[in-house]
């Protein structure tokens, strides 16, 4: 017969190991996200930004290219190049949970709320909208006249 202690004892035993292997993994990956880095830029180089281990921008940085921008192209940069790097923190953090704790519930509810707050950018594939042309213009897209 088996002893229902001995039963018991080993069934502790096991809960206990299998939380000490669980607290370990999900220590192995707070140090892994804790070490995320993803830069991204805009404005062929121009402008870029550096997100950290919570996708929060914790860089900016910028080259003599942003010279010849104006004002207001260089805060469209900046905002295209943060959302660039917050796009892959996602991806980056999946890579690191599914390594670490792997698909459990908690691991993709990380991953899960990531992806919501750090969203894709939407492709911008939208057809150029044509030039307006107003009535008697002659189709060259100015307001210079060739008569003048």
């Amino acid at each position: 017969m088996t002893d229902p202690l001995a039963n018991v004892q080993r069934l502790v035993d096991d809960w206990e190991r299998d939380a000490e292997e669980k607290a370990a993994r999900y220590e192995s990956m707070r140090q892994e996200v804790e070490r995320i880095s993803i830069t991204a830029s805009a404005a062929n180089g121009a402008v870029s930004v550096t997100v950290g281990p919570n996708g929060i921008p914790n860089a900016v940085s910028m080259t003599d290219g942003v010279s010849r921008l104006r004002p207001e192209q260089i805060a469209a940069a900046v905002m295209e190049a943060m959302g660039k790097a917050q796009a892959g923190y996602p991806a980056e953090l999946a890579r690191i949970v599914g390594g670490t704790v792997g698909p459990t519930p908690s691991g993709q509810h990380i991953v899960a709320v990531a992806e919501r707050n750090f969203p894709q950018p939407e492709p911008d594939d939208r057809p150029a909208a044509p030039p307006r042309r107003r009535p008697g213009d002659d189709g060259d897209f100015t307001d210079d006249s060739f008569l003048r």
